[in-house]
């Protein structure tokens, strides 16, 4: 039988071993997706690398969290802060790319649009949780913070999940349809740590992270499995950016 203590030390470390691998997974999208879009020539494109890059970067700070918080005092509230604002980012980074393929390609094309919404987001969670949550004696991010972020997060995935379906056809000759579960197991990593908050904790934390995990497991199979060198455009393919606008 484990101990309490135990438990909790378990916990910790499988935490900081799932935040390690997640940094690295999604680096490695990064990198393969960086070269990709670069090479299309497309600016609008570069926010997809620009997404996973700011995923890497949350892991990492969650990462941190997790293996330092304690001993860092207020700093492990602020990485944890940046880890929740930095990993929304991200998925919002990836949300208004695939956007670009729509009505409102404006949205895509403009990166000070872009901006803008990520900023907007910023303002309203905090407003949110200065004005209903006590943080002056907090030493973690409020609920409030994380349930409005996760939310967020959850409905920029399930868009992704949207715009690479509408197209199938196109998707599954790409890649199996692979980028569609991808982005699926993303919405289910979100679904699961906001039941977190309420509902079997256990069980739907170790839910988050397996969505995660397969998710961008899934997105690095789609960038690196059986692609020939610098063939860039099977992978944009794979990722649903080349389906017809709508």
């Amino acid at each position: 039988m484990f101990s309490l203590g135990e438990f909790w030390l378990m916990g910790s470390e499988l935490v900081i071993a799932v935040e390690a691998l997640s940094a690295v997974v999604a680096f490695s999208v990064f990198y393969s997706t960086l070269r990709a879009c670069r090479a299309q020539g497309i600016p609008y494109l570069l926010g997809i690398p620009a997404g996973f890059g700011l995923l890497t970067v949350a892991f990492i700070s969650n990462l941190l969290a997790a293996a330092f918080g304690e001993s860092l005092g207020s700093g492990g509230l602020m990485l944890s802060v940046v880890y929740f604002l930095l990993e929304t980012y991200g998925i919002l980074f990836l949300a208004l790319t695939y956007a670009r393929r729509t009505r409102l390609k404006f949205i895509g094309e403009s990166f000070s649009i872009e901006l803008a919404i990520t900023g907007l987001v910023t303002i309203v969670v905090v407003l949110h949780a200065i004005v209903f949550e006590n943080i002056a004696f907090s030493y973690s991010v409020p609920l409030t913070m994380q349930l409005s972020l996760r939310i967020v997060m959850a409905l920029a995935a399930a868009y992704l999940v949207y715009e690479t379906t509408r197209n199938w056809t196109l998707t599954r000759r790409g890649g199996e349809g692979a980028t569609v579960f991808a982005y699926a197991a993303l919405l289910v990593e979100q679904l699961g740590f906001v039941m977190s908050t309420w509902l079997f904790a256990d069980i739907t934390t170790f839910l988050g992270y397996e969505g995660r995990l397969v998710g961008l497991l899934l997105l690095m199979g789609i960038c690196w499995v059986n692609l020939k060198k610098d063939d860039f455009t099977t992978l944009i393919k794979r990722l649903g950016l080349a389906a017809l606008a709508h």
